[in-house]
């Protein structure tokens, strides 16, 4: 009889034990909905059209402008053309209460082609030269943002108010330079498929400030807007090898520092399909400022440069050149939305 009661005191508290475990399990779901929410991870992908005008384009231009003008003749270089003009976006966020923490990587490629011509005199000599031209651009940003909802709680709607970091990659690829035209003290000379290496690289890291409103309307419609503003600083490279007649050859690279400032605006429609999936259509608008410092020429031919070439170089690098550029992208695409409660 006195082994009773310890083995009643041990069926009571298992007893007690599984009343709590059961009204955890069944209050644990209720306090989770509680929340205001939302907890999820969100992915989405989009892709579209795209108009893209790169800073790259005045830029050269003016050195083709200057440069025959600095040489007693005269250049130029026509509007590109950019063909196959293509965006793309992925985006990966956890939303967690009144918190944005969100992986945004945009891009944008295009293909180009441009013609130019410069007359120059070296040494007497009076050259004609005409070169048409085919290469292909990409640009690449990369942003970690964390953001605040200040309309949390309060409203279905959202402003977040973000910060963050982007990197930016821009890339030009020249891949192709024919010399159609080559004159020099009345003979004329046609070149066709010269070889190139003419590439240029930039690279900036970028401090990031912006906010994001998302109107929802009644049923599965939103709009969203989004306007951000960066500015940071990077690298600068240039190469250029061009073969021309007599086995002589043209070398010359630049390596330096830039400073980059950026704007950009997003407009979004947004439809949700089921609980998981959601379409988008987005227009997407950027533009950039960017200028080049401390820019260093290296340069190298099968003669040596003149020290009109050097004079040349120097002109045409001056620390503090600025140009623009722009970006336009239509994406139409969907989020996948994984809710954990």
């Amino acid at each position: 009889m006195e082994k009773s009661k310890p083995d009643l005191f041990y069926l009571s508290r298992r007893i007690r034990i599984s009343v709590l475990l059961a009204a955890i399990l069944i209050a644990g779901p209720a306090l989770a909905n509680d929340e205001v929410g939302p907890n999820e991870l969100q992915i989405g992908l989009g892709l579209g059209p795209a108009s893209v005008q790169t800073h790259l384009e005045p830029r050269i231009q003016n050195e083709y402008r200057f440069g025959g003008a600095f040489f007693g003749g005269y250049g130029q270089m026509p509007d590109w053309t950019y063909d196959s003009q293509w965006g793309e976006v992925f985006r990966l966020a956890y939303l967690r209460n009144e918190w944005l923490f969100e992986l945004d990587q945009r891009s944008e490629q295009a293909n180009i082609e441009y013609s130019s011509y410069i007359q120059a005199t070296f040494n007497g000599t009076v050259i004609n030269r005409s070169s048409s031209h085919t290469g292909e651009y990409s640009q690449n940003r990369t942003s970690l943002l964390a953001g605040w909802d200040a309309l949390h709680g309060s409203s279905r709607h959202n402003l977040y108010f973000l910060a963050g970091v982007r990197s930016m990659r821009e890339e030009f690829l020249n891949e192709r330079t024919v010399l159609t035209g080559l004159s020099s003290s009345g003979t004329s000379v046609i070149v066709g498929g010269a070889s190139p290496i003419n590439s240029t690289l930039t690279t900036s890291g970028n401090l990031y400030l912006g906010m994001d409103f998302t109107y929802q309307f009644e049923g599965p419609y939103a709009l969203q807007f989004r306007l951000g503003l960066e500015s940071g600083t990077g690298d600068w490279e240039e190469t250029d090898l061009l073969y021309g007649l007599n086995n002589s050859f043209e070398y010359r690279k630049e390596i330096g520092s830039t400073e980059l400032t950026g704007i950009e605006l997003d407009i979004t429609y947004r439809q949700k399909i089921d609980e998981d999936w959601t379409f988008f259509a987005s227009l997407r608008s950027y533009r950039l400022s960017l200028r080049t410092r401390e820019v260093i020429p290296i340069l190298g031919n099968s003669t040596p440069p003149t020290s009109a070439q050097l004079l040349q170089d120097l002109v045409l690098t001056y620390s503090g050149a600025e140009h623009n550029g722009r970006s336009t992208a239509l994406l139409f695409g969907f989020t996948y939305s994984y809710r954990f409660w």
